[in-house]
């Protein structure tokens, strides 16, 4: 028996894989579950990756533009400056808590997700409420910039 040796990499690459062919699925409306399969997808890439290439993660602030996430979906974070490794560690933390709600808009479809983080005191150190567009966006992003890691590792 041997090492599986691309383990890290393989994970990365096959996450955006399946986001990207979720959209060519054609499935009924009762049963598509893209928040949670988009989900799954953000805690894989926040926990398990995170080991091998978190502390590379930019820290660049976050924007709508280039993550997804506008400063103004967050109401609460404990640094002094929203930036990316930042907000990923906290939302890592707060999905590995179980620490986030789902939101719906009038027609019940999940619309936005409420997240927090809190220190061992209980004391809340972040708060957000991120559109599934920008979840969406922020997952892409950071697949994109794991597989500029794992290039620069080869």
């Amino acid at each position: 028996m041997s090492h599986y040796k691309n383990q890290e990499f393989d994970f990365v690459d096959r996450t955006k894989l399946i986001i990207e062919q979720y959209d060519k699925l054609e499935l009924a409306e009762a049963e598509k579950f893209e928040v949670t399969l988009l989900l799954n997808c953000l805690i894989g890439l926040l926990i398990l990756p995170q080991q091998y290439w978190f502390d590379s993660l930019p820290t660049d602030l976050v924007s709508q533009k280039d993550w997804g996430i506008n400063s103004n979906h967050i109401s609460t974070i404990k640094e002094e400056t929203k930036n990316v490794k930042d907000v990923a560690r906290h939302l890592r933390n707060s999905i590995s808590h179980y620490r986030f709600r789902a939101f719906e808009n009038k027609s019940n479809n999940i619309s936005s997700i409420k997240f927090e983080d809190y220190d061992p005191s209980n004391n809340k150190t972040f708060e957000a409420i991120i559109p599934i567009s920008s979840i969406r966006q922020f997952t892409t992003k950071l697949t994109n910039t794991f597989a500029i890691e794992m290039e620069k590792q080869k």
